[in-house]
């Protein structure tokens, strides 16, 4: 997949709208400028959007356009193209491509005269979409016909490639529209360069993960400084190369799993040493064992119980609850744990993370983080701290947690989904990764924390428990989404 920066010129300088409202625009300085500090490096395909040609029907920053093709960059050049001469004027400045949004969706006549005229490789059609409506005219108005019988036209054109935007996402930097170009996958054949949203280097290992995905035109994200080119197509060379954990959660309590809603009226559910073995049988990656009384009622997690566990099983465990010191910590790797996950006396004694990143390594020292709004919880979700999330995520990975575990309590136990703003928020904010947990209800809800939260795992409890969705079955469906899994 190519990694595309884009800017888009108006009035002399390099802006971004957001959601495509030219009342909301950010300015970013002379076009030249600004590309001096992406790093281009020469060859490299460059998007460029004339937005008062957009809405004028005339090219309008010709000399730019024409500047910026003497620093050999791959041009591909939009806006204003209404006519053969308006499209020759690109070409002439410079553009290796032109892109077409109105003519594409409502000028079938001229898009033949353009395909004929500079060969079907010259042009990329763009398909701008806000719920469902194709947008034409610098987005201003509804194409007068559905995406359906656009794209069946372009087709019988034999156009290859589309630029494809979800108008909503643009600019907004929360997440690429996913479910469009599953849904183009699902209508044409045709190849997507994918804009709009992208906000991580996450995002755009989502994007290339999608078969029909040939491109990925990122703007703001690289004009905020919020990744780096180089990060970017580094990434993108190696999608699959750390496959995704699916991980099911033992929640301990006197020795017996128990299963709640919402960190409460906690019910029965069977007994860990056979959940560990049959979860192991059925693929799980690794295990996570929460003793979720320890904390609360100011005792140290049943060690006896992490024994039985660790000996019947060979995949990784993760251990959490009651964790007060170093010596807990030892002590809970000694009794089988690969790795410790520490909340409440982390967030009373920052200085613990690093104490133990430091004598364990940072890959055995997990952070438990239970999140209700977006307050960091303690005390197995009894007690708020007034503490935001994401700084004390942030905070916990400088002092040396090696992977987050973020639960959402507001979702624990509801089957409602993932809190993907949340997980977005924490993914975006650090470098380790994260484990989505809190809310699993089908098999969408995996894809979409990983895909779109950022998650590297995703962790479920009462959906295995209750045997209504197998492991098997779910790294099954993520291999079938293109995300990889062991």
């Amino acid at each position: 997949m190519d990694v595309i920066p884009s800017i888009d010129v108006l009035q002399g300088n390099a802006v971004r709208l957001t959601g495509g409202q030219f009342a909301l625009l950010t300015k970013y300085g002379p076009p030249e400028e600004v590309l001096d500090g992406l790093e281009l490096e020469r060859g490299s395909r460059l998007h460029v959007v004339d937005l008062e040609a957009s809405r004028s029907g005339r090219p309008v920053e010709t000399e730019i356009v024409r500047r910026l093709a003497r620093r050999d960059l791959r041009l591909q050049v939009g806006g204003g193209i209404r006519s053969l001469r308006d499209a020759r004027a690109w070409l002439d400045c410079g553009a290796e491509r032109i892109v077409v949004g109105t003519a594409a969706a409502e000028s079938p006549d001229f898009l033949q005269q353009l395909v004929d005229t500079f060969g079907v490789d010259r042009i990329i059609p763009a398909v701008d979409v806000r719920d469902g409506e194709v947008r034409v005219e610098g987005w201003q108005r509804g194409a007068s016909e559905s995406i359906t019988t656009i794209l069946r036209r372009l087709q019988a054109l034999d156009i290859r490639e589309i630029l494809a935007t979800d108008i909503r996402s643009d600019g907004a930097l929360r997440g690429p529209s996913f479910a469009l170009y599953r849904q183009l996958r699902a209508m044409t054949p045709l190849r997507v360069i994918a804009s709009g949203g992208v906000a991580s280097v996450h995002d755009i290992v989502s994007l290339s993960r999608h078969a029909n995905v040939s491109g990925c035109v990122i703007g703001k994200a690289l004009l905020d400084k919020r990744i780096t080119l180089a990060e970017a197509n580094a990434r993108v060379a190696t999608p699959n190369a750390i496959p995704e954990r699916v991980i099911p959660c033992l929640d301990v309590r006197d020795g017996r799993v128990v299963k709640g809603t919402n960190f409460g009226n906690l019910r029965d559910s069977g007994d860990p040493i056979e959940c560990a073995i049959r979860y192991e049988k059925e693929g799980a990656d690794e295990l996570v064992l929460l003793d979720v009384s320890a904390t609360d009622e100011g005792r140290r997690t049943a060690l006896e119980t992490v024994r039985r566990v660790a000996e019947s099983i060979f995949i990784p465990l993760t251990v959490g609850g009651g964790v007060r010191s170093v010596s807990d910590f030892r002590a809970l790797l000694r009794a089988g744990a690969d790795r410790v996950a520490i909340n409440t006396a982390a967030i009373a004694n920052p200085q613990l993370i690093a104490d133990c990143a430091r004598e364990f390594g940072a890959q055995a020292v997990v952070l438990s983080c239970d999140v209700k709004g977006r307050d960091a919880i303690v005390r197995s979700g009894k007690e708020s701290t007034g503490i935001d999330a994401v700084d004390w995520c942030k905070r916990a990975e400088a002092l040396g947690a090696g992977e987050i575990l973020l639960t959402s309590v507001d979702r624990d136990g509801t089957n409602a989904g993932f809190d993907l703003e949340l997980l977005r928020a924490v993914s975006g904010s650090v470098k380790i990764g994260v484990i989505a947990s809190g809310g699993a209800g089908r098999l969408e809800d995996f894809r979409d924390a990983i895909e779109t939260g950022g998650a590297r795992a995703v962790l479920a409890a009462s959906l295995f428990h209750e045997r209504r969705l197998a492991i098997g079955d779910l790294k099954a469906f993520l291999a079938r989404e293109g995300i990889p899994v062991r």
